[in-house]
Formats: structure tokens, C-alpha cells, sequence
């Protein structure tokens, strides 16, 4: 997706169409009389408009604008071998502890933020490793595609089944590692943030190189996510447990798709185009990682050839997912947004009506003859492609509002492989 965007934070003929809209049906066409406009109006409804799929990756997306952690690996049909990583720089509320204080412990604790993508019946493996270059950026944004160096060995891995519905996890952090930094602030020889740095310029939490389970989420709260260093004061009368936390400052995602010998494979820049004729009648969708749907209507201005003057009523795409290639782990988006990108796949602005944002939403009303879709009003957008002047090569693509930090997919079919379940469907008016 375009970093501009980010930092706030992807031919019928005529002579068919109109066959198709035969007006000797009471239901395709009504005769609306003096009651609408004083003139016979009738009523078509046109569903024989081409829709046009291809697949198109964002060089990169914001991630450090996201609401969570994303941590973990898994290997999948349709996206290859999808990972994501954590970095962050952590901070405390001050720079105190009382001189005769003493470390008992160290530890990460991960909030979970229920979130989590595939499945987490699974052994995941967390690996914790020190940072060796302080997290920068020209922009102050960071992407998908950012990388922080960080040492070899890790400070610790740890082995874990996850389990999203409960508080949080848990990892003992070394002794060793905790005391330097503990030591440092209680004798005021680290007093600030960049004294910190100089120490611990931040970590990052890797998952394991072998693990095919699942992406967590876990929260970047204060509250919830955190360094805890516990300790004593020996000489007090009763010897209470203290604790004092470094929290997030700073943090992105790196999240990828390793999608070697697949379709996807061959877009290689922002500008290319996997039309879906080629990725065997399905097109993709990925959040995190930059993949998306883009979506045409080459034959939209063959309706100036119906010869007479109307009006456009209503425009509703209809859209079929992939149904094998999703499941209770990989559940479908019920809702997505509706965006624009120009002929160079940049971003260019979201879709709006007077009343709000477009969506398009799932439906599930024939989900018992196994017939599920996205229905998606694109009335403005038809609207705008009719009245524009000069033409433009601006396209469509719905992602999913949490599309900066979340993994989930969505795998469409396009008209030819739904049996034309995928469909423009356009409500016209012709002025008799």
C-alpha cells in the first residue's frame, strides 16, 4: 500500500447484455407511469457486464500504526509460508529504583488480544532476541517490509501452545540479562531513554524456523505487555515483592509470505498484475503482508449503447469466496472496505456516499444451496467511471478494516469459476 496512505495506520457484447435484459417480464421491467416522473419509465435489471480479477501486492504496508503484536508461522495452500515477527523498544514510567534493591526475576509478558489466525492446536515457539541496531525510520513509520538487525543466539526461546482466550503468557527472561539493566537504573548509570539504548536498543520476538501452527495476537497495552523485573529491599521489616515494568514505546510487525512455486509468485512489483485467468480463477487477498484483489469493469460503458437516455439506479457487486479455501481457522472478513488505486496500483482514496463509508458485507442467505458472497455497492463508483473526463485507469479493492494487523486472507472466485455467481448486477432506468 502506498506509504502516503499508510501513515495514517490496495467483454460482453453489447448485443448479449441486452438480450439478457428482456423487458417481457413482469419482474425486469415496470412501467413506473405519471406517479415517478410523468413519463413511462422501465425499469432493467443488467447483470451482464464483465468483471475483470487480477491479483496486485503492495511494496509495503504500515504496521507500526497496528493495535497488536502479530507472532508466528504457518504453512498454507493458497499463501505459501506466512510469518510475522514482532519488534519493539520498551521504556519505564521513570528512571527510579531505591538503592538497596535487589532482582529477584526477570520476565516477557505477552497479553493476549484474542486475536489468531489457523490453528493453535499446535506447538508454537517464541524466540526473544536482543536488538543490535536502535529501531529507525526516514519517515517515522514503520512497514511489513522493515527489518531491525538483532543478535544470533537468543536471550531465550520458548515452546507454547497457544491459547488467545486466556490473560496472558508468560517467559522467564535470563537472570543475567535482568540484572545489567536492573543495576544500571538503581545506580543511576542508565537515567534516560538513551542511556537505555545504549544497553538495550530493543527486542524482537521471532517465531520458531519449523513451527506450522498459527499467527497470535497479543496487545501492545501498557497493562497488558510488558518487561517485569521483580524484586526485594532485604533490609525492610516485612520483605514485600516489588516490581517494576518496562513497557512499549515503539513497535512494528514483519510480516511475509514465502509463496515460491505458487501463482503469486510471479508478481515481483507493485505494478503487476496477476490477472486471475492465470492463478487458475481465483484471485487473492492478504492482510499484513500487502496482497490484494483488484478489480475492473472493462465493458461498463456499453451501456451508452442501450440508445436510449436512463439513469442508474443501483450497482451491487457480487463476489463468491473461495469456500475451500477457508474454515474455522481461516474464517472469512464479514465486512471490507472499498478503495480506489490509480494505474500504477497507488492508493488513491476510499469510497464514500453521502451517509458513510462503502462496504461491502457477507452474505449468507443461500449458505444452505452453499452459495455464499460479498455483496458490495458500487453505485458511486460506477457513477464516476460513466461522468469522468479524461478517462482514468482507477480500479477497485475491498480490504478488511483491520487490514495493517491482521494476517487473515480471502480467496476469491472470479465470474468464470463462480458459474457468474461473481457479478456487476446494475438496476437501469430507460426513459420511454
Amino acid at each position: 500500500m502506498s506509504k502516503s496512505y499508510l501513515k495514517l495506520f490496495s467483454a460482453i457484447a453489447i448485443a448479449i447484455f441486452v438480450i439478457s435484459c428482456s423487458t417481457d417480464s413482469d419482474e425486469e421491467s415496470t412501467l413506473a407511469g405519471e406517479d415517478f416522473t410523468n413519463t413511462n419509465i422501465r425499469v432493467l435489471s443488467i447483470d451482464t457486464f464483465s468483471v475483470k480479477f487480477s491479483t496486485m501486492k503492495f511494496d509495503s504496508i504500515s504496521t507500526s500504526i497496528s493495535s497488536r503484536l502479530l507472532i508466528g508461522k504457518y504453512e498454507d495452500d493458497d499463501m505459501g509460508i506466512v510469518s510475522s515477527s514482532s519488534y519493539m523498544q520498551l521504556n519505564p514510567d521513570s528512571y527510579y529504583i531505591d538503592n538497596d534493591a535487589v532482582l529477584d526475576s526477570v520476565g516477557l509478558v505477552l497479553g493476549y488480544d484474542t486475536y489468531y489466525y489457523n490453528d493453535t492446536t499446535q506447538v508454537s515457539t517464541l524466540n526473544i532476541h536482543k536488538l543490535i541496531d536502535k529501531m529507525s525510520s526516514d519517515d517515522d513509520v514503520f512497514y511489513n517490509t522493515s527489518e531491525t538487525a538483532y543478535e544470533t543466539t537468543p536471550l531465550i526461546s520458548k515452546s507454547y501452545i497457544p491459547t488467545p482466550n486466556r490473560d496472558s503468557l508468560f517467559v522467564t527472561l535470563p537472570y543475567t540479562f535482568g540484572e545489567e539493566l536492573f543495576n544500571d537504573i538503581r545506580d543511576n548509570n542508565i537515567t534516560d531513554a538513551e542511556s537505555l539504548y545504549q544497553k538495550l536498543k530493543g527486542i524482537t520476538v521471532q517465531p520458531g524456523t519449523d513451527d506450522d501452527g498459527s499467527i497470535v495476537g497479543f496487545s501492545t497495552s501498557s497493562t497488558d505487555t510488558y518487561i517485569r523485573f521483580y524484586y526485594t529491599i532485604p533490609d525492610e521489616l516485612e520483605t514485600d515483592e516489588y516490581t517494576y515494568d518496562f513497557s512499549i514505546n515503539t513497535f512494528y510487525n514483519h510480516s511475509e509470505s514465502d509463496v515460491t512455486g505458487l501463482p503469486l509468485e510471479v508478481i515481483t512489483d507493485q505494478e503487476y498484475n496477476l490477472d486471475s485467468s492465470d492463478s487458475y480463477g481465483i484471485s487473492y487477498n492478504q492482510a499484513g503482508t500487502g496482497y490484494v484483489t483488484k478489480i475492473e469493469f472493462p465493458t461498463i460503458k456499453d451501456i451508452y449503447d442501450i440508445g436510449r437516455e436512463g439513469t442508474i439506479l443501483d450497482a451491487v457487486l457480487y463476489i463468491e469466496p473461495n469456500t475451500v479455501s477457508h474454515s474455522d481457522i481461516q474464517p472469512l472478513s464479514e465486512s471490507l472496505l472499498l478503495y480506489t488505486i490509480d494505474q500504477n496500483n497507488d492508493l488513491a482514496s476510499q469510497i464514500s456516499n453521502s451517509s458513510d463509508v462503502v462496504s461491502g458485507t457477507l452474505s449468507t442467505d443461500n449458505s444452505e444451496f452453499n452459495l455464499i458472497t460479498y455483496e458490495v455497492p458500487v453505485i458511486d463508483f460506477i457513477d464516476q467511471k460513466l461522468s469522468e473526463s479524461p478517462e482514468t485507469e482507477d480500479a477497485l479493492i475491498l480490504i478488511p478494516n483491520d487490514y495493517n494487523s491482521t494476517i487473515n486472507k480471502i480467496i476469491f472466485n472470479d465470474a468464470e469459476r463462480s458459474s457468474y455467481n461473481t457479478r456487476l448486477v446494475i438496476t437501469y432506468a430507460i426513459y420511454e
